[in-house]
């Protein structure tokens, strides 16, 4: 999965029990995928915990560090099934920011809003131009993500 090579953009797993150790096993499989955008199977039938659920929210959105995050997968759009809510709310929050533009942006105001402007100051405001950039056009997908969700 790791490859650049690889170009496997969908996987079913369905009538497949794989448990939290497949679903770890899985995701940490994924870290780096780009190709991948579909990931199926029955949630309710996987014998996924909330130890599993929280390796593949680690993968769509590390918070550990505005590093991390922004080396998530931002590429895979379904991960469960689309018609079933047994998909836990952060996961298929994760899942629409990657259906959006900039979701490696949108993840890093979300997971870190108190982002630390003090080195871009330190580069005598050079990179202002393109920091105020980077926040308008974040700003202009975040809004287009809630008027999603209120829908």
């Amino acid at each position: 999965f790791q490859s650049d090579s690889c170009c496997l953009e969908t996987l079913n797993l369905y009538r497949n029990v794989f448990g939290d150790e497949g679903a770890v096993a899985l995701a940490e499989g994924l870290m780096g995928n780009k190709s991948l955008c579909s990931l199926r199977f029955d949630p309710d039938e996987s014998g996924i915990t909330n130890a599993g659920w929280a390796a593949f929210s680690k993968l769509l959105c590390d918070p550990a560090s505005i590093n991390s995050t922004y080396h998530s997968n931002h590429n895979i759009e379904t991960i469960g099934d689309d018609e079933d809510d047994s998909t836990p709310l952060k996961i298929r929050q994760y899942l629409k920011l990657n259906a959006n533009p900039h979701p490696a942006m949108n993840k890093i105001l979300k997971s870190h809003p108190d982002l630390d402007m003090e080195p871009f100051f330190q580069c005598k405001l050079k990179l202002l131009p393109v920091v105020v950039d980077w926040f308008q056009c974040a700003s202009s997908g975040m809004m287009s993500f809630q008027r999603q969700s209120l829908q």
